[in-house]
């Protein structure tokens, strides 16, 4: 039986993990719908060209993988670690921005 410590830091880790996978859900939708540079709050010309570029790379590698779910998903997974580097959309501890 776990403690309640170990409970409370499961439902945060949990909650943790929702959170993101929320935020990886809307990226894979901005970039399906061409809405990224929006959805990352890009202003700057640099940043809309970047985004433009994931857009193109999230469509070749949908075509490249189409029939292969395992490979796509890890795909996208690559994809959007790099999106999330590029925008800065993770704070240093790992912790959510609000």
């Amino acid at each position: 039986m776990s403690t309640f410590p170990e409970q409370l830091k499961l439902k945060e880790r949990a909650e943790e993990d929702i959170y993101f996978a929320r935020r990886d859900r809307e990226l894979v939708k901005a970039l399906r719908e061409k809405e990224l540079a929006g959805a990352v709050g890009a202003k700057e010309k640099k940043q809309k060209k970047l985004a433009k570029s994931f857009e193109k790379k999230f469509k070749r590698v949908t075509k490249a993988h189409k029939k292969k779910p395992k490979k796509l998903l890890k795909a996208y997974r690559k994809l959007l670690d790099k999106v999330i580097v590029a925008f800065r959309l993770r704070e240093k501890k790992g912790k959510p921005k609000k």
